[in-house]
């Protein structure tokens, strides 16, 4: 009769186990949780698979979690799930990068893409957190815990490299759900890591080298069924022309296997060194932020480009306006430079192609740190 007892009872806290909102086991690194369907409709683009209680995003979302979102983050923690990281546009890291999950049921039971295949591995980021280490999904909204797109935030997301608007209509039910019905989702971690840190030095006269290391990197981390995460470093020595080839390299490379994320501090993202050649032609910007020109013998000069729609005709191009401003020194082009650029907050540098990167370095250390986008011109 005890030994009854005792199987009821364990039974009873089975039961009650499956039911709580969000479980873990750190024996199988697993988190078990409950949501709730939204039964947004079978034609509704999803943004999202699942969302915390009360998000203002559920319209876009399949399920509404019952946990929370910190409830959830903790979770995964205690199961002994490694956070990875997420995007940040800010610091040019383009990919997230978090170990591979795997999702019971299978993520095509609930949602079916426009391209009729399944998406990219479900990779456990994390998602952003504040300088105290707090979860910045579980008071921010979406309050995401799975979302289809790169959104910092999200605890779950895709391995690639998704924007918003190019995932927008992508992703839709492939079931319907009556709404308020509940399912239960269990994200599992083998164990093995996901992403191999590589930091990729193009010394002058060594490119081949570096590629070569790269490439036995990259070789190796899928055998082990891993990714590179790759940190470009251009040196100060590296020339000009010589960054634009590496960065063409780099270029092509460029994926979830081998994924260039962020650049070293004090230098440029890779693909500053491969601007639109037609940028060259000042009516083929967009915007026309200022030039600096920077010369061989340390003077620089700043390039101001205005925009003249005064005409009495009606004009479909503005007249350019160019004014030159010659300067003594690379900090005075780059005080004035940072002055010019405050609306675009955008950089185009000209440099000689023989130049070494520590000229654009030099002047990248006194621009203004708020500028976002650089462009720089071989000449």
């Amino acid at each position: 009769m005890k030994a009854a007892v005792l199987t009821f009872a364990s039974c009873a806290a089975a039961l009650a186990c499956a039911a709580a909102p969000v479980t873990f086991d750190a024996a199988r690194h697993t988190v078990t949780l409950t949501a709730t369907s939204t039964d947004c409709g079978l034609d509704t683009p999803l943004e999202f698979l699942l969302v915390g209680p009360d998000s203002d995003h559920a319209y876009e979302s399949m399920f509404t979690t019952e946990a929370t979102v910190a409830e959830i983050a903790a979770a995964f923690e205690q199961a002994g799930i490694p956070c990875g990281r997420p995007v940040d546009v800010a610091a040019a890291r383009f990919w997230p990068v978090g170990v591979a999950l795997e999702m019971e049921p299978a993520f095509d039971t609930f949602v079916k893409t426009s391209e009729g295949e399944r998406p990219a591995r479900i990779a456990y980021t994390g998602g952003t957190r504040d300088e105290k280490g707090i979860v910045e999904a579980a008071t921010n909204m979406p309050l995401a815990v799975f979302a289809f797109y790169n959104l910092p935030q999200t605890l779950i997301s895709f391995d690639d490299s998704l924007e918003q608007s190019a995932t927008y209509g992508r992703f839709r039910p492939a079931v319907k759900i009556p709404q308020g019905e509940t399912r239960t989702f269990t994200f599992r971690w083998n164990g093995q890591a996901a992403n191999r840190a590589h930091r990729l030095t193009v010394a002058p006269e060594k490119i081949r080298d570096a590629f070569a290391a790269l490439k036995a990197a990259a070789d190796a981390a899928a055998q082990a069924g891993a990714e590179l995460d790759v940190l470009p470093d251009f040196p100060a020595s590296l020339t000009v022309k010589e960054a634009a080839a590496a960065a063409a390299v780099l270029r092509e490379l460029d994926s979830p296997a081998v994924k260039v994320n962020g650049f070293v501090d004090g230098q440029l993202f890779y693909l500053a060194y491969l601007p639109r050649e037609s940028w060259r032609e000042r009516a083929q910007r967009l915007c026309q932020p200022p030039e600096v020109h920077l010369a061989a013998d340390g003077t620089a000069r700043v390039v101001e480009i205005k925009e003249d729609w005064s005409g009495d005709d009606v004009q479909l191009e503005p007249k350019l306006i160019v004014t030159e401003h010659p300067c003594a020194d690379i900090s005075a082009a780059a005080q004035l430079a940072s002055k010019l650029a405050v609306a675009t907050s955008t950089m185009l540098v000209y440099a000689p192609g023989d130049a070494p990167l520590g000229k654009v370095y030099e002047f990248l250390k006194h621009a203004d740190k708020g500028i976002l986008n650089w462009y720089v011109f071989s000449e």
